[in-house]
């Protein structure tokens, strides 16, 4: 596909729908006229500090609307976007800056605050530049970052319209983290329909249930230990139009309790290597193919190859697929009569848990640099809250002792809190092959 441009999606809707929402969060409601005089001011202090195009801009703000100020601030200035999780500890975020040398860390407003320079902005968007970079675990044991365009996004954006539809009124909450695609996409996907987006900076059962309640939301993305809970805390789930439900499998009894109550709960698979979505399920479809994660979006293919989900498409990010343009997700699953894709399990180790990916190894490696450990394994046990639970299994040193209270506090100093393992288990040794690797089927 060749290259395009098109105009800035902000600068277009300042000009096309200036008096409508854009995004409303931290308590303060912007039009899409007032974020475009914001972006271009965060722009030019930016481009003060020496942000130019293709630089890259490390992200470390919290969900809000400093978050969304900059990040289109740096596509008026053709920078790049490199959000991190500010749950990542001072060891796993020093690994991540050294890779990228980014040419500035933003982790409060100050650090983009200052003298304006006067330099004229952007005012288009190359479909293949690249937008941003998103960390992700993969499946390969390493965490890498996937770089994403904007015709990434375009498409992306495109595709779920085809399917959920757009309404000049849709407000769409985020309580999803915007260093993950998920989070990231609504900020995008609004933007380019004009839309607005209801920013939350965690998720929190209560504030969920006013913003239902008192900020006109018409679709929500959560996962599926979101929807759990707010299901738990009786939360009305009535109102939107569309809960998009993602980030690994969705208990069948949730979906079916929350249809039950009339809420249009809609499964959606999709990975940051295809910028979000690859599958959805059509509001239409919600209650006759639940537990299915829908068709393609318009522009995707798929296909099953050994057991295999393999996806091809313009939302596939630049550099991810084979010599053939399919991106092999390492997700098994099928695909029925009618086109409906139904997922299976991972070929692969990661354990996905409240929406989160977990990569075992990265997990085993801290747990062996305690002193009284000798070996460890880390696996996901089904687990009714967050689908899988991290859970260690520990083999400890002759004669050393050690607890499960004592573990998780030396992984919560060295990991982020979801890779922390929620239970503790202790063996003699671990099933191993007679190469000395380790069977992690047989401890599943």
């Amino acid at each position: 596909m060749s290259s395009s441009t098109l105009d800035n999606w902000l600068a277009q809707r300042a000009t096309s729908c200036p008096d409508r929402l854009a995004v409303r969060a931290d308590g303060v409601d912007l039009t899409y006229a007032e974020l475009e005089l914001e972006a271009q001011a965060a722009a030019r202090r930016l481009a003060a500090r020496g942000v130019r195009r293709g630089s890259t801009v490390a992200i470390e703000l919290s969900p809000g609307l400093d978050f969304a100020i900059l990040l289109h601030a740096l596509m008026k200035l053709g920078a790049v976007a490199y959000p991190l999780s500010p749950r990542l500890t001072e060891r796993e975020r020093a690994r991540e800056l050294s890779r990228t040398e980014p040419a500035l860390v933003v982790r409060s407003p100050a650090d983009f605050e200052g003298p304006e320079a006067d330099l004229p902005l952007l005012g288009e968007h190359d479909m293949d530049a690249l937008h941003c970079r998103l960390l992700t675990s993969g499946t390969s044991g390493t965490p890498r970052a996937v770089g994403l365009t904007y015709g990434n996004f375009m498409w992306s954006a495109v595709g779920s319209a085809f399917n959920l539809g757009v309404d000049p009124q849709d407000r769409w909450l985020c309580c999803l983290p915007l260093h993950h695609v998920g989070g990231l996409s609504i900020l995008m996907r609004s933007v380019i329909y004009g839309t607005g987006a209801v920013i939350h900076d965690g998720f929190d059962t209560e504030r969920v249930r006013e913003s239902l309640a008192n900020d006109g939301i018409t679709l929500v993305s959560l996962v599926a230990t979101q929807l759990i809970r707010l299901l738990e805390a009786g939360v009305d789930l009535s109102g939107p139009r569309v809960l998009l439900v993602g980030g690994g499998p969705v208990p069948l009894a949730a979906i079916e309790e929350a249809s039950a109550q009339g809420a249009s709960v809609v499964q959606t698979y999709g990975m940051t290597e295809t910028c979000s979505q690859v599958t959805t399920l059509a509001p239409a479809d919600a209650r006759r193919k639940a537990g299915s994660a829908g068709r393609p979006l318009l522009t995707t293919h798929l296909r099953i190859a050994d057991g295999e989900i393999l996806v091809q498409g313009p939302t596939v990010a630049p550099g991810t697929a084979d010599e053939d343009g399919w991106l092999h997700t390492g997700d098994l699953g099928r695909i029925d009569e009618e086109g409906f894709l139904w997922v299976e399990g991972r070929l692969g180790d990661v354990i996905v848990t409240g929406g989160e990916n977990v990569i075992p190894d990265e997990v085993e490696e801290v747990l062996r640099e305690h002193p009284a450990v000798a070996d460890a394994a880390v696996v996901g046990r089904p687990d009714a809250e967050w689908q899988e639970a991290v859970t260690a299994v520990v083999v400890l040193r002759d004669g050393a002792e050690a607890d499960a209270e004592g573990l998780r506090a030396h992984c919560a100093a060295r990991l982020a809190g979801f890779k922390v393992p929620k239970r503790f288990e202790f063996a003699s040794e671990l099933p191993r092959t007679s190469s000395g690797k380790l069977l992690r089927r047989a401890l599943r």
